[in-house]
């Protein structure tokens, strides 16, 4: 299947505080994909980053 969205070792820090943290993944077109984690662990951060209402500091985002 086709990929829609690639994130490969993203990184965003906050001043001192690492936000995310080299995470990696994709969604492949036509599936369903869910996004969990504890509080704190970057979820908001990482869509913000998804929606380019964020710049991340490394790291690779591609959309389709």
């Amino acid at each position: 299947m086709t990929k829609i969205i690639e994130v490969n070792g993203l990184t965003k820090f906050f001043g001192n505080v690492q936000a995310v943290k080299n995470i990696s993944f994709h969604v492949e077109e036509g599936t369903l994909f869910s996004f969990l984690g504890t509080n704190g662990a970057g979820k908001s951060t990482t869509i913000s980053i998804l929606l380019t209402l964020l710049k991340h500091d490394k790291g690779e985002v591609k959309a389709r």
